[in-house]
């Protein structure tokens, strides 16, 4: 449903003219109305401000969602896992950072997309096959989530009720004084997810299947925050912290069964220091350090019935530092960087409160180690007479890996280690011509394979150590054009992909991690904003695909990508009825979304012209608000209850959310 709302708020901010909000000014108690500016986009990059999301947005993928070339599908149901594919990349593809801190973890290459409230977030940057500033270039994109700072002392409260017994309250307090600009916040969330599914095999009766509202799918998360801002003449500090702690049901999809005791608790914990030294001098620009640590504990508990039960307990520790200069000579930018990053996963198995031995039948524990340092050099030129600019951006990153099993006697123990070197790159110009902007890129982007891919252990299935990293040259041909009421943006990419890491399995049922296929995309974005009136206005987007593979393998040859739409449309069309109501129609189309490479869905396979992933969803929003209140209403997937998820089962279908905030309390 926050999609449709979160649509809404970027169709209007995407329009030439300006839209209105309210804001309290603290100190004389007045009234007055703030004109938000146009979104900053390009094909290739977007940036999005807190108030284009903040009024009604439910999650950070509810935001994404709305951009072109962008897409998340999910296994339904709040808290489950987020799969986020930017042009047709994997979601290991994808770099997520939080205030330049990378989340994405080295053991196994994910990220939980959704670990930060909206309410925490100051705005969302997005890169399509590109870095942003500095840093590794990357397959698909990176997305950089920059949390709250806060402009004026002020206290606020949002409390949200939905479908499926979602509950939601979010409080922040502001204080702003001469040299601090201080957060501290915490959300509150709790929902059943008992969604009506269609079960396989009833509990009461295996022999039949049936449509049940689902159990044992809650889901409940604590987030609490805070965030200094300290300006010292030449010096800004930025300190940050966020705890957080989340707790998700595992529902037993096959009988809906009451027993099930499954589930998953995730307590995090993060704190950073960025410290900007403004140098004052004529060459030397400023000077940025950077550094956090980062702790997060998982344990997932099995335990479909009362006889047997097994834990897993996982532990991830990060720390980085970051020493980046920015030089200026006359119309060249040069910023020098060097990262150094170092993880370390601990995991423990229990069968029944008793340790697991590792006897090379079940899977091992392991104790995993990497140490990556980044060191490269971002070069920006503009030209004195010509509206032309270009960058270059070369970065290199060596890699030290261990990995240990746990558990063994002492002459089981072996210690796997690896070094390695890897290097990418990227290159772009931009010009103009009156209203029309053209940009030209190129890029070599990598994805290193992760710890587990590398060493992985789970009995029949191993790693291997002789993996290369996964490539990627992307050639991308970009245009805007912007003028009065209309904005077009239209972007031309080609893809080549290699050495996809694959997991593969022989006749005895032995698996094991495998570089097998390479893969070409031709892609092409195409987005819209028209308006028609001072009150109504529109946004159309269209993102098609056409990916083949390439292997030596008979499976993975000539293959459409799995696990991304290749076609997806949409409409939005806004009514802003006076400064206080504002109402929104959304309609997206996605079609050719294939579960796996045997691309077994055709369109003679299903009912109809589609595929059973295709999805046709309608949603619909209205947003009242003043000066200090907002109440909002979104109803999302108005007709459509049929398309299946990540997971290949059916989607929750239609729902509703209601949200109120107040501020200034």
């Amino acid at each position: 449903m926050q999609l449709l709302i979160s649509r809404f708020i970027i169709v209007c901010c995407f329009l030439p003219s300006a839209q209105f909000t309210y804001a309290q000014n603290t100190q004389n108690e007045m009234e007055v109305i703030e004109i938000e500016q146009q979104r900053t986009t390009t094909a290739n990059y977007q940036l999005i401000q807190r108030s284009e999301f903040l009024a009604s947005a439910q999650s950070l993928s509810d935001v994404l969602s709305t951009i072109n070339g962008v897409q998340i599908t999910q296994i339904s149901g709040v808290g489950n896992p987020v799969n986020i594919s930017i042009r047709g990349s994997s979601s290991k593809q994808v770099q997520l950072y939080i205030d330049g801190q990378l989340i994405n973890d080295n053991q196994f290459g994910g990220f939980d997309l959704n670990q930060i409230p909206v309410e925490q977030i100051q705005s969302i940057e997005v890169s399509k096959s590109q870095a942003i500033g500095t840093g590794k270039t990357p397959i698909g994109g990176v997305i950089r989530v920059n949390t709250y700072n806060p402009s004026a002392s002020q206290t606020r409260l949002s409390l949200a009720v939905g479908s499926f017994g979602f509950k939601e309250a979010n409080l922040s307090h502001n204080i702003k004084l001469d040299t601090h600009a201080l957060s501290l916040g915490g959300q509150f969330l709790k929902v059943k997810n008992d969604y009506d599914y269609i079960v396989p095999q009833t509990f009461d009766n295996s022999a039949i299947s049936a449509k049940q509202p689902l159990r044992n799918n809650d889901y409940d998360k604590t987030a609490l925050y805070i965030n200094d801002q300290i300006s010292l003449d030449a010096h800004n500090i930025r300190l940050n912290a966020q705890y957080t702690k989340q707790n998700k049901a595992i529902a037993n999809y096959q009988n809906n069964s009451p027993e099930n005791l499954s589930n998953l608790e995730t307590k995090n914990w993060r704190a950073g220091y960025i410290h900007v030294w403004k140098s004052g001098s004529k060459r030397l620009s400023e000077v940025e350090f950077e550094s956090y640590i980062d702790s997060k504990k998982e344990h997932y508990i099995d335990a479909q019935s009362s006889v047997i039960q097994r834990d897993y307990f996982y532990d991830t520790d990060k720390y980085f530092v970051s020493l980046k200069p920015t030089f200026v000579f006359d119309n060249i930018t040069l910023l020098p960087y060097s990262n150094l990053a170092k993880q370390q996963f601990i995991s423990e198995q229990l069968l029944n409160d008793q340790i697991n031995i590792c006897n090379g039948f079940s899977g091992c524990d392991v104790k995993a180690q990497q140490t990556d340092i980044h060191f490269g050099t971002r070069v920006e030129w503009q030209s004195e007479g010509l509206p032309l600019q270009s960058y270059l951006l070369a970065n290199k990153q060596t890699s030290r890996s261990s990995n240990q099993k746990r558990n063994v006697s002492a002459e089981q123990i072996d210690q796997l280690k690896q070094d390695d070197s890897y290097s990418s790159y990227e290159l772009g110009a931009t010009t103009y011509f009156n209203a029309i902007k053209i940009e030209l890129a190129f890029s070599k982007g990598i994805r290193t394979p992760t710890l587990f891919e590398l060493y992985g252990d789970r009995g029949a299935f191993k790693g291997n150590a002789n993996l290369a990293p996964e490539h990627s040259n992307t050639f991308m041909l970009a245009s805007s054009y912007n003028k009065s009421a209309l904005n077009i943006t239209s972007s031309l990419y080609r893809t080549k992909q290699e050495n996809a890491i694959v997991a593969i399995f022989n006749s005895t049922g032995t698996g094991s991690y495998t570089n097998v296929s390479d893969a070409t995309l031709n892609g092409f974005e195409l987005q819209i904003d028209y308006r028609f009136s001072s009150v109504w206005s529109t946004q159309l987007q269209a993102n098609v695909i056409d990916s083949q593979t390439h292997s030596e393998f008979v499976a993975f040859d000539d293959k459409k990508l799995p696990g991304i739409y290749h076609q997806q449309y949409s409409v939005s069309l806004d009514y802003q009825l006076n400064e206080a109501w504002r109402l929104s129609l959304d309609t997206h189309i996605d079609k050719e979304l294939y579960f796996n490479r045997t691309n077994r869905f055709n369109n003679t396979q299903a009912k109809g012209n589609g595929t059973p992933s295709d999805r046709e969803i309608s949603d619909f929003s209205v947003t009242w608000q003043n000066s200090q209140h907002t109440l909002s209403l979104q109803v999302n997937n108005i007709f459509n209850n049929d398309y299946q998820d990540l997971a290949n089962r059916p989607a929750q279908g239609r729902s509703f959310q209601v949200k109120y905030s107040i501020k200034g309390l």
